[in-house]
Parts: structure tokens; sequence; C-alpha cells
């Protein structure tokens, strides 16, 4: 059965009801799943904060409208991801526990019947990918990321191999990014 609320855009919040009764026996609390317009690259988001109490709570799932929407809203794709952060809000919510570890892939591997890491999927990004105007390369290793706004310092160190990454303008030279992360 297909949850459309018209031809193309998914209705998310009755397919997280759905999916929550048929996979989570109803568990993750009721929290907001929203298209969000800003996220492109990205393709779904569980937002959560931590309590007074020091656990975690979920409190809300983004999935990216401009992403699925430049792929004609495929609603396995669409329903992959959703899948991908209810078992997020899950673990944060049964077992205070973020992050992609062992109990989240085996979760994953559980629901979807596929056995691989469950990070990041292949999403045609290039009708979303925003402009890039301004790069950090690093000096040793010669890793470079792009920023549409100027970074904030002129120097920066980069985690990967310890050595400097500089500012510059433009646009960098560098493989197309297919790979889309799922946090």
């Amino acid at each position: 059965m297909k949850i459309f609320t018209d031809t193309r855009r998914p209705d998310i919040r009755q397919m997280f009801a759905q999916l929550n009764e048929a996979h989570f026996d109803s568990e993750i609390p009721d929290i907001p799943v929203v298209w969000n317009n800003r996220m492109t690259t990205t393709a779904g988001y569980c937002r959560y904060r931590k309590e007074f109490t020091g656990n975690l709570y979920p409190t809300k799932i983004d999935l990216s409208l401009r992403l699925f929407e430049s792929n004609g809203f495929p609603e396995a794709e669409v329903k992959q991801t959703l899948i991908h952060e209810m078992v997020h809000a899950y673990l944060i919510y049964k077992y205070n526990q973020p992050g992609h570890t062992p109990s989240f892939q085996r979760m994953m591997t559980q629901i979807t019947g596929v056995r691989k890491n469950h990070r990041c999927h292949n999403y045609d990004v290039s009708g979303v990918k925003r402009e890039v105007k301004w790069s950090v390369v690093c000096t040793r290793c010669g890793y470079s990321h792009g920023y549409k706004r100027k970074p904030k310092y002129s120097r920066y160190t980069h985690r990967g191999c310890g050595g400097s990454m500089i500012v510059q303008s433009g646009n960098i030279e560098s493989k197309a990014k297919t790979s889309v992360k799922i946090f």
C-alpha cells in the first residue's frame, strides 16, 4: 500500500505510525516527523536532547524535502531513511544509545533484511548540492572540504592527519560525492 498525500510526496507522519507499530511495538514516542527544506545532501536526521536526568530523549525526525523531491520521492528510499531515523529514536529512547553502534547495525539488519553498513546511502544529490564558494585544504594530505559561506577562521588543524588546513576562495576540484549521510 502506498502512503501518499498527493501524487508525489509521501505522508511521512502516517508512514511513521505504521512503521512504529510494525517494527517497534509502538514504543517510539509520538515525535514530529517533518520535511526539512534546508537539508540538501543529508537524507535524514534524528534530533534529540539531553534531559536533566542525563537521559537522552528523541525530539524530532527531519527528512530532506529537496533531496527526495529532486529524485521524485521514491517510496522505498523515503521508507528506508525513515526506518533508519526511527531506529536512532528507538535506541535513544529505550537504551540512551545514540550513533551507529553495533546495536543500531543489528536492528537495521533485522528490520531491512540487508546486512551492510547502514550509515550511508547512495542517493543522487546532483540536483540539490549547494555551490561551494570557499574551501579548506590540508597542506599535509590534500584533503579538502567546501563551504558555501566563508569559514570563521583562516587556519584549522585537520583531525585526520594533524596537518594545517588553509582557507581558500573558490570551488575545490574534487570527486563528486554520491554517498549521503543519514544521521
